[in-house]
């Protein structure tokens, strides 16, 4: 059995043999060490089947003193690499999720807003007349029902009349939106 010090030196002279007794001799060592720490079994035999790679393409430029230290610590730093990289790529995909899911709902807000615009529109233009401009008046100039009845030369009574009946038509007129809230909110804030 050689030592671990005859065994670097064969490697960095391109022996083949030298590589395959550092393999056999550190692999399951290294492998466990990973695995304790990311718990993939998977990830665990990628990392050392990369250190292994790492090694024998370095092998003319290695410079090792103790070859046992050598492999723990590299296994160390590249699990702590994984995980680094594991929690990076996490946190990105979940800013992804984020965002996509708020673009999603803000897409989804204005394409219903667009939808109960239109048809506010169109149930608004269904009213007669001098209801609509009542309600135009109440909900769109924030006149009150004095100011109302005043501009329009009508009795107040009149004007409650034309708010209230314009109110009940746009409801029937918008009862698909009505049965989300969105309706009331809208016309709450006119």
């Amino acid at each position: 059995m050689l030592s671990d010090e005859i065994l670097a030196r064969l490697l960095r002279a391109d022996n083949e043999t030298a590589f395959k007794e550092i393999y056999s001799r550190y692999w399951k060592s290294l492998f466990n060490a990973a695995y304790y720490r990311i718990g993939s079994k998977e990830a665990a035999k990628e990392l050392v089947q990369n250190l292994f790679l790492h090694i024998w393409e370095k092998r003319n430029s290695l410079a090792v003193n103790n070859l046992q230290s050598y492999l723990q610590t590299s296994i160390k730093n590249r699990v702590i690499n994984y995980i680094e990289s594991t929690l990076v790529q996490r946190k990105y995909q979940q800013h992804i999720r984020e965002t996509f899911s708020f673009q999603s709902a803000e897409t989804e807000a204005a394409v219903q807003y667009n939808e109960l615009y239109m048809a506010f529109e169109k149930a608004l233009q269904q009213l007669p007349q001098k209801t609509r401009e009542v309600f135009t008046m109440s909900r769109f100039e924030h006149l009150s029902v004095k100011e109302i009845a005043s501009r329009l030369n009508i009795s107040e009574k009149a004007v409650e009349y034309h708010i209230t009946s314009s109110l009940k038509t746009l409801r029937i007129n918008l009862k698909d939106y009505i049965v989300s809230g969105f309706f009331v909110i809208a016309i709450s804030h006119l």
